[in-house]
């Protein structure tokens, strides 16, 4: 005999919008390009940078602002797919960036647009993410409403906000920075989620350190995903910017 037994309870917020985040990233066929980078080089300019100016900058801030240059010199990832056969090129790289917040002692998952990462400095970066990293934003009443009406309302709005590129680049942005590492106060910013609904996406994965027994140099390795609308373009348009993140990151000064 199969258990008929269950209870039933409400389908909570923080579901909810994880489902519509799925939702959202179906509109996108992304390619993935995997890679490890070394990034002990950029940890010592950082220390150099602190001793000689008394400022400090995160790693975070210092791959947000090579991710921002690989995408100025490659501006065609910033476009966004509009209504038929439209595409809309931006100039400037507005970027997704999901933090945790919480909500009644549950964690959402929210974002912060940082606008402009192409055209910003190391030390206006890292300023964005200090101030990500203190949000303690409660859902308005308004809010609350959208997430708890019917899917197809939502998903109305979605589908529309997709094919209005205006409309998502200033509630979503153009493109998207994720990451596992922790912000200077130790706060765990996002999600570990290299997915995305944007053009052109960065997921900061796990850090390990490897030491070389003969040279006693020590590598800092870092994961990172990076990723493509195949609607917007090909493999090519991926691998210059993998060519040129790898190249701001191994040449990194402040």
């Amino acid at each position: 005999m199969v258990d008929k037994k269950y209870t039933v309870e409400p389908f909570s917020v923080e579901k909810i919008m994880a489902a519509d985040g799925a939702f959202l990233n179906k509109h996108v066929k992304l390619m993935q390009c995997l890679f490890e980078i070394d990034i002990a080089p950029m940890r010592k300019e950082i220390r150099e940078v602190r001793q000689r100016t008394k400022k400090s900058v995160s790693i975070l801030a210092c791959l947000l602002y090579c991710y921002g240059k690989a995408l100025d010199k490659n501006k065609e990832s910033l476009a966004l797919k509009g209504k038929g056969k439209k595409l809309f090129r931006f100039e400037n790289a507005d970027a997704f960036f999901p933090i945790e917040i919480k909500q009644d002692d549950k964690k959402l998952l929210w974002c912060k647009i940082i606008r402009g990462i192409n055209n910003k400095t190391v030390f206006e970066l890292e300023e964005e993410i200090k101030d990500a990293a203190s949000i303690t934003k409660q859902l308005t009443k308004a809010e609350r409403i959208f997430f708890n009406m019917p899917d197809f309302v939502r998903n109305w709005f979605y589908n529309y906000m997709m094919r209005t590129p205006l409309l998502r680049k200033q509630h979503g942005g153009n493109v998207y920075f994720s990451s596992s590492i922790q912000s200077g106060n130790g706060r765990i910013l996002a999600y570990g989620i290299p997915s995305h609904f944007h053009t052109t996406g960065m997921f900061i994965g796990m850090f390990r350190e490897l030491t070389n027994n003969d040279t006693e140099y020590k590598a800092n390795i870092l994961g990172i995903t990076l990723s493509l609308d195949h609607i917007i373009g090909d493999g090519y348009l991926l691998a210059k910017l993998f060519r040129e993140f790898v190249y701001q990151v191994e040449n990194f000064t402040i």
